[in-house]
C-alpha cells in the first residue's frame, strides 16, 4: 500500500468485506463508486464469491468500466467465471494472484521493489490498466493470457518449483482435467 501511495494514488483500505457495517462508518460498497480500481486479496473462492456477488456485493454497485484486480488464489475456472460475471455487469476483472516472500529487492536508481510475483490473466485492456499498478509493488508481473490464465500460470509455476511434491502436482492435474471439458464445449458452440 505504501508503494501505491508513494506513486500518488489515494487509497481506501477495508480489512474484511464480510464484516461491512452499513449503519456505522463508510461501507465498502459505498467506496466502490469513488474508486477507479478495486483490489481484492481474500482467502478463498467462497470469500471472493461473497464479496463480489452476494446480495449487495461489490459487483452490484460497480460503475461501468471500473477495474477489479483480484489478488486472491482461486482455481482458473473460478477466476474466468468471475471475470465473465463482472464483464456482464459492465466492469473489468483481472486475476492477479500474488506469490513470493515479500522481501525488498534493489531496483534501478536506488528504488526497490518487493520480491513478489504476479501472474496476470484477463482481457487485454484490463491487463493494460492493471499492470502499471501491480508493477509498483511486485518485482515481476507477467501476463499469462485471458481470464483465469493468471491462476493457471501460478499453479504451473508452483508445480514446476515443487516438482517433488506429488500432492501439488496432483492438484494441478486435477484442475487442468476439470477445466478442459468446459473449454471444449465453449469452442464447439
Amino acid at each position: 500500500m505504501d508503494r501505491l501511495r508513494e506513486a500518488g494514488h489515494r487509497l481506501q483500505r477495508h480489512g474484511d468485506v464480510r464484516r461491512i457495517d452499513v449503519h456505522h462508518g463508510h461501507s465498502v460498497r459505498a467506496s466502490v463508486g469513488e474508486c477507479d480500481v478495486i483490489m481484492l486479496m481474500l482467502p478463498d473462492a467462497h470469500a471472493v464469491e461473497a464479496a463480489l456477488f452476494s446480495d449487495g456485493g461489490l459487483a452490484a454497485t460497480l460503475p461501468p468500466g471500473r477495474l477489479l484486480i483480484d489478488l486472491s488464489h482461486l482455481s482458473p475456472a473460478d477466476a474466468a467465471l468471475n471475470a465473465a460475471r463482472v464483464a456482464g455487469r459492465g466492469g473489468l476483472l483481472v486475476d492477479a494472484p500474488v506469490s513470493g516472500a515479500g522481501k525488498p529487492v534493489p531496483g534501478p536508481a536506488g528504488n526497490s521493489s518487493v520480491d513478489l510475483s504476479v501472474d496476470l490473466g484477463g482481457d487485454a485492456a484490463a491487463c493494460a490498466r492493471a499492470e502499471p499498478l501491480l508493477r509498483l509493488f511486485a518485482a515481476r508481473v507477467e501476463r499469462a493470457g485471458g481470464p483465469g490464465e493468471g491462476q493457471r500460470a501460478r499453479l504451473t509455476r508452483g508445480a514446476e518449483r515443487d516438482a517433488d511434491d506429488p500432492d501439488g502436482l496432483h492438484r494441478l492435474l486435477r484442475l487442468m482435467a476439470f477445466d478442459e471439458p468446459a473449454r471444449s464445449r465453449a469452442s464447439a458452440g
